[in-house]
């Protein structure tokens, strides 16, 4: 579950930033909007890697 919750805050952070980064063009707004881009993709792959080992879990007991 907590998987799904980054997965999807993470898209809304990575399309507001993109909606930002649009009309800040090259600028000191666009930095900061590459910035929120890319919190919003390491969401998007925390979320990923938490699905992926609560699917197939790396670290088993021997």
């Amino acid at each position: 579950m907590r998987s799904l919750i980054y997965i999807i805050l993470g898209a809304i952070i990575v399309a507001l930033g993109i909606w930002w980064m649009i009309p800040a063009g090259f600028t000191v707004q666009g930095i900061l909007a590459a910035i929120v881009v890319a919190v919003g993709g390491t969401l998007v792959t925390t979320g990923l890697g938490g699905f992926a080992d609560s699917a197939n879990p790396t670290s088993k007991k021997v």
